[in-house]
């Protein structure tokens, strides 16, 4: 179950935004527009890419543990978010994406 406050951001197997719910924009600070479409490792900072990267592939393998992560927002400032991923797959069992629940962090780590 969501809190009103959650943000939803689903993605696709090449981890580009399929959707962003307007929660999910607050907590970037962007427009649904700014993200549809495009890459959403253009939300993580330089140094966080490869940790970003395993944990991409750790959903491509199934892993549903959530995890707390730091987000940059389009002013370019950081954000704390604890993350639920979900993997999502078709019918034949492929990996399509990941829907993911965001929440911010009530304290960095």
């Amino acid at each position: 179950m969501t809190d009103s406050s959650d943000g939803i951001w689903i993605i696709n197997s090449d981890a580009s935004t399929l959707y962003a719910s307007a929660a999910m924009c607050e907590i970037l600070r962007a427009a649904a527009a700014d993200l549809i479409g495009k890459p959403s490792f253009d939300h993580v900072f330089p140094e966080d890419v490869e940790s970003a990267q395993r944990l991409f592939e750790s959903k491509q393998r199934g892993d549903p543990s959530p995890f707390r992560f730091r987000l940059r927002r389009k002013d370019g400032t950081a954000v704390w978010v604890d993350v639920q991923g979900t993997p999502m797959r078709n019918v034949a069992g492929e990996f399509i994406g990941i829907v993911g629940t965001f929440r911010l962090a009530d304290q960095q780590p």
